[in-house]
């Protein structure tokens, strides 16, 4: 892999990463406490390795964006200068603070064993952890009361996306599990996680909209749109923004056949296969265009919007 490709390879995996976790653990302890099995040791394995992951990466990025910025080879860093980038930049503050939260909720996911009390401080490690990606990016170049609002808006931008992702994670992962165990995974109590599910979802593709639309604004200015999608930048934004639309079809699609009764009142157990067949496949494709959101996401917060 090239230098070129270095940087935004390891951003995209930081940002799957984080996601991830927030998503996952935040999403089973507000959502889904009656419906996951409590001793799932698969997602458990996951969540520790991803756990485990995260620190590495975040260290991995750091040095990588101080090599960018000095215009070096990372092998040609030299420690005073990663230090001094760490301890008298925003950035660096933000990734000394991000590497404490991490290890906070590595050390929560390892060593705390009641799940709910595990996954409730991990969420609140990985959230702020999230937020902290703000201070990196296009968001970083702003300065004062304006910085903080696009930081702010940013990472709230961020959680919402995050809560998004792990709500299709664990969905994608209970739908095999119910379609496979009926027994293990309660098809009523699933169908139910759903239907309750739409609010959230609508209210997080809302602010997932309204905030990508004022970081728009905020990085290049709505009135300059025309010239930007002439750039680089202006391709990934459209790209991205019609990923997230394709989405947002699918989570219509998904909530349509959670309408259905098949699930819990068909007498037919070829209506319920059917359902859950389709259900899979809508997640799935769902799951697929989230993670390709994220690379997108990787790769313009190093693009110029106008350049």
């Amino acid at each position: 892999m090239t230098a070129d490709w270095l940087h935004p390879a390891l951003r995209f995996a930081q940002y799957v990463v984080l996601l991830g976790l927030f998503g996952i653990v935040a999403f089973r302890v507000f959502r889904l406490r009656q419906v996951v099995p409590e001793t799932s040791m698969t997602s458990f394995r996951t969540i520790a390795i991803a756990a485990m992951a995260a620190p590495v990466l975040s260290l991995a990025v750091m040095l990588v964006s101080v090599a960018a910025m000095m215009g070096q080879p990372i092998q040609d860093l030299k420690l005073a200068t990663v230090q001094a980038m760490v301890m008298m930049t925003d950035t660096g503050t933000a990734f000394l603070a991000r590497m404490v939260l991490l290890t906070l909720g590595l050390a929560s996911v390892m060593f705390i064993r009641p799940i709910t009390p595990r996954h409730i401080l991990a969420a609140w490690c990985y959230g702020l952890a999230l937020l902290t990606l703000a201070w990196s990016g296009h968001a970083a170049a702003s300065d004062g009361a304006f910085g903080l609002v696009h930081r702010l808006n940013d990472g709230m931008h961020l959680l919402a996306a995050g809560l998004w992702i792990g709500a299709i994670g664990w969905f994608t992962i209970l739908v095999l599990a119910a379609h496979k165990n009926p027994d293990r995974v309660k098809p009523a109590d699933l169908r139910n996680a759903m239907e309750r599910f739409a609010l959230l979802g609508i209210t997080l593709v809302v602010v997932v909209a309204v905030t990508g639309v004022l970081n728009a604004q905020f990085v290049f200015g709505l009135e300059n749109s025309m010239d930007v999608l002439g750039k680089t930048y202006g391709w990934l934004l459209a790209a991205k923004v019609l990923a997230v639309v394709l989405m947002v079809i699918c989570a219509a699609r998904n909530a349509r056949l959670v309408r259905r009764n098949f699930i819990v009142q068909s007498s037919r157990r070829a209506d319920t296969d059917v359902t859950f067949v389709a259900l899979r496949s809508s997640l799935a494709v769902e799951l697929v265009l989230a993670i390709f959101v994220v690379m997108l996401v990787a790769f313009t917060g190093l693009a110029s919007p106008m350049g």
